[in-house]
């Protein structure tokens, strides 16, 4: 018989495929919503979009969503820290810094001093300037010795720093020729993953300030619910569709 062929199974395999999506979704979702709280944290979000399969065996020929992950560039909200050590780009652009791995960028500038008086990263990794480590010369402080008391550090809007007026470095400051093959790498670092960086020229750097994160938790949490109800929906089906089948079963033998 010619015409449109039926797979008595397609219905529960796409419940089976939906819920794979769903559990994609829910550990993009939770992680998002654990790292509310992390400066300069960029979301993760999910694209889907249907496709046509080959076909299954010699008949069938079904669609397919297909899911893509790609990170939110978006900028976050600026949070005041008084701290001068701290700083945030307002526009586009990433910190360069130093990790035993090579280089690798972030938008957190919740920065700090290390005991050889670097410019580093929460994770001890040094900030660049200029390319290489930014070292803050206690002879350039008034008094000869630098404390978070007496330091005169001072950032330019394009990211020259210099102490009590005398220049130190220009902070490097990326973007890059394609953000989709920006991958992060943990610890809220970014590598280029094949994009090429060039400077960033659409920036103003603001001292005494952190990028907050970009996810929205009030969205995140109203995914999680809509995620718990869609499983259940799903788990009824399959349920549904076990009983069903048994039901067939139990028939044919008698």
């Amino acid at each position: 018989m010619n015409g449109i062929k039926i797979n008595p199974q397609l219905g529960l395999l796409e419940a089976l495929e939906a819920a794979q999506l769903l559990d994609r979704k829910l550990t993009v979702t939770t992680n998002n919503l654990a790292n509310v709280d992390t400066p300069g944290y960029k979301e993760d979000r999910l694209e889907f979009k249907e496709v046509l399969m080959k076909k299954i065996g010699p008949k069938y020929r079904r669609i397919f969503k297909e899911t893509t992950p790609y990170i939110n560039f978006e900028q976050g909200e600026l949070e005041p820290t008084g701290n001068p050590l701290h700083f945030a780009i307002v526009g586009e652009g990433f910190f360069k810094v130093q990790t035993p791995n090579g280089v690798a960028y972030t938008r957190a500038g919740n920065f700090t001093l290390d005991n050889r008086r670097r410019l580093v990263t929460p994770r001890g990794y040094p900030v660049l300037a200029n390319g290489a480590p930014i070292i803050i010369d206690p002879g350039m402080a008034k008094g000869g010795l630098i404390t978070m008391e007496n330091l005169r550090l001072q950032v330019s809007p394009d990211g020259i720093l210099s102490i009590d007026g005398t220049e130190i470095g220009k902070i490097d400051v990326v973007i890059f020729d394609n953000l989709n093959k920006i991958k992060k790498l943990g610890e809220n670092l970014y590598i280029s993953n094949g994009a090429h960086e060039v400077p960033a020229t659409n920036y103003e750097i603001k001292q005494g300030f952190i990028e907050k994160s970009n996810v929205n938790p009030i969205k995140e949490m109203v995914n999680l619910i809509e995620i718990h109800r869609t499983f259940q929906s799903i788990q009824k089906f399959i349920q549904g569709w076990d009983e069903a089948t048994e039901r067939l079963l139990n028939t044919a033998n008698r």
